[in-house]
């Protein structure tokens, strides 16, 4: 199975989220065929299928966007989708990974991000589909097919993750895997840590993974 990452710009570590989770991609996944990565190159990245999409949009259309790019040019027909700042911790096959849920999506926002949450969870209750919040940090297993589906909402203000784990999936719920103190285990076998302790989880991650992956260039 092909994994995709999708990267926008700005990270403030010289992309080393993604260089971890890639080490630990390799270390615990057992079955990737191909990774791919939509938006931003790092340097460091070798032996990866590459496709450049512009961030032009609203940060839900650009993940739309960049998912549909990966699709469109041939990735796996089911796919593991990932994100620079998850981390596995346990030995996993991306074809049998779980879908995971935190419980019902909030219905009152309390920030930007949970308004598109809000809007995602109205919606779908107003066509009487399951409103789980599927915002849970870890990878979540996509369908091309089904994914190609969504075409009609990719500007509408909805969570992708939201939208399709409601509408083609059976998740299982779990505590949210984001926190400011490392983690070495989770149900999910992932840990995703929060923008504050970043920096340290690095370091812990060093230690952990100190071996580079097949995707990346020693030398940089």
């Amino acid at each position: 199975m092909d994994v995709l990452y999708y990267i926008g710009g700005g990270s403030r570590l010289n992309n080393d989220e993604l260089r971890f989770s890639l080490r630990s991609l390799e270390k615990h996944c057992k079955d990737v065929d191909r990774v791919w990565i939509v938006g931003n190159k790092p340097a460091f990245l070798k032996n990866v299928e590459y496709l450049w999409v512009e961030d032009k949009y609203k940060w839900y259309t650009n993940a739309f966007m960049k998912t549909k790019a990966a699709i469109d040019a041939g990735i796996s027909d089911e796919f593991l989708l990932m994100n620079d700042d998850f981390f596995m911790l346990d030995d996993f096959t991306a074809k049998d990974y779980p879908y995971y849920h935190r419980g019902d999506m909030p219905a009152t926002p309390i920030n930007d991000y949970q308004k598109i949450i809000v809007n995602t969870r109205n919606f779908l209750a107003s066509i009487d589909k399951p409103i789980k919040h599927y915002g849970v940090h870890c990878p979540i297993r996509i369908k091309g097919e089904l994914y190609n589906k969504l075409e009609n909402y990719f500007f509408e203000p909805y969570s992708p993750r939201c939208l399709y784990g409601n509408l083609f999936c059976e998740g299982v719920r779990v505590p949210d895997c984001k926190s400011k103190d490392f983690q070495d285990k989770s149900p999910t076998k992932c840990f995703s840590s929060s923008d504050m302790s970043m920096r340290e989880t690095m370091n812990a991650l060093a230690i952990m993974f100190p071996k580079p992956s097949k995707w990346e260039n020693e030398d940089v």
